[in-house]
């Protein structure tokens, strides 16, 4: 009995010591870090024009930020390096937003104005200056920039088999051809495996044909009454195995529910759903470097709050960001490459009002 105690008090004691150590330890390292959050890292107070509507990181501290809505002067570009932010001569016009941008490197750097009734302009950034690669008669809403010599646009059906849209376009690093006539959106992986979508099909190019797979019966149902619009309105190709789609059944006023698909290689499957509003517009996701996704969501219909959605392990789930509830708009968010940091352009305004006291703002999450 005397042994038995002295041993548990030998424990005890060995216990209380490596407790003391551990926490000795954990004292000397310093605190814990602080997980990731999404937090503001340039602002540009302006007038109601003034919105980040979109972004591409080409760096862990180079990228750019497009900035304006096209009412009274052209929309502007804003170039990342290290903790600054610079505004560089942007060759935009006044009545254009930029709506989609991306790059494969810091000195291929691609973005899209449109201007509403007056078509597109596809410009680039070598390195050293903007140029007008390409003047289209119609919008573009989504763009894949794989090298300089392996660019791909989208425009966007927004009634599909009603409304004209552009279709795709891929530029070779000399000429500019037509792909498709009716395809939404895409996103490419190479020139011959681009993957697109239209309506209720996803749609894939092999370098020679497209096949269209119907996913209807994954996104939300038709409601009888005839007020919601189900589709896919996004795509992310990351590989031939791991490709998202986000649907949306655009119910009137409120929009929702929002879905996302997944392609794993052989088959779509619906892995997501939830309430959150319309879009994301203009294809807005990103990869979040972990399996998951961002999604840069418009509120319901009448000046709604918009959110950032973040899908992972089956789950949506609506983030936190900076600033009171419903004075944060987000349009555009981008990964920064080779991490799970994240880009994301929008305004700030006076709660419940859209054109109060408007701040142009990027945002980071890190």
């Amino acid at each position: 009995m005397v042994r038995s105690s002295a041993w548990l008090a030998a424990g005890i004691a060995g216990l209380l010591a490596v407790g003391a150590a551990t926490a000795a330890s954990a004292s000397a390292a310093g605190p814990r870090a602080a997980d990731p959050s999404w937090h503001t890292v340039f602002s540009k107070k302006t007038d109601f024009n003034g919105n980040f509507t979109a972004v591409v990181a080409t760096g862990k501290t180079t990228g750019w930020g497009f900035d304006g809505i096209g009412f009274s002067s052209a929309p502007t570009a804003w170039e990342r390096s290290g903790g600054t932010w610079k505004k560089v001569a942007f060759p935009s016009k006044t009545g254009e937003e930029v709506d989609a941008a991306a790059a494969s490197s810091p000195s291929n750097v691609w973005a899209v104005a449109n201007d509403a009734g007056a078509g597109a302009q596809v410009l680039r950034w070598n390195g050293a200056k903007w140029s007008v690669a390409k003047a289209f008669a119609d919008q573009i809403y989504g763009i894949s920039v794989l090298a300089a010599n392996d660019v791909w646009v989208f425009g966007m059906l927004l009634v599909p088999h009603v409304t004209p849209a552009l279709g795709v376009w891929h530029y070779n690093g000399s000429t500019w051809s037509q792909v498709s006539k009716n395809i939404s959106g895409g996103s490419a992986l190479s020139a011959t495996d681009v993957w697109g979508f239209t309506g209720t099909s996803i749609e894939h190019w092999n370098g020679h044909t497209w096949a269209a797979t119907p996913v209807g019966s994954l996104l939300p149902p038709k409601q009888t009454s005839g007020l919601n619009f189900p589709q896919v309105v996004a795509i992310l190709a990351l590989s031939d195995s791991n490709i998202f789609a986000v649907g949306n059944g655009n119910q009137e006023d409120d929009g929702g529910p929002v879905v996302v698909l997944h392609y794993n290689g052989h088959s779509w499957s619906r892995v997501a759903q939830g309430l959150f509003g319309f879009g994301p517009q203009f294809q807005q996701i990103s990869s979040d470097g972990g399996g998951g996704l961002w999604l840069a969501m418009m509120g319901p219909a009448e000046g709604g709050a918009s959110s950032l959605l973040h899908y992972a392990a089956g789950k949506l789930t609506k983030a936190a960001t900076p600033g009171k509830a419903g004075t944060l708009t987000t349009d555009a968010v981008a990964q920064i490459p080779g991490s799970t940091e994240q880009l994301a352009g929008g305004f700030t305004h006076a709660a419940g009002n859209l054109g109060g006291n408007v701040v142009a703002v990027l945002l980071q999450y890190s």
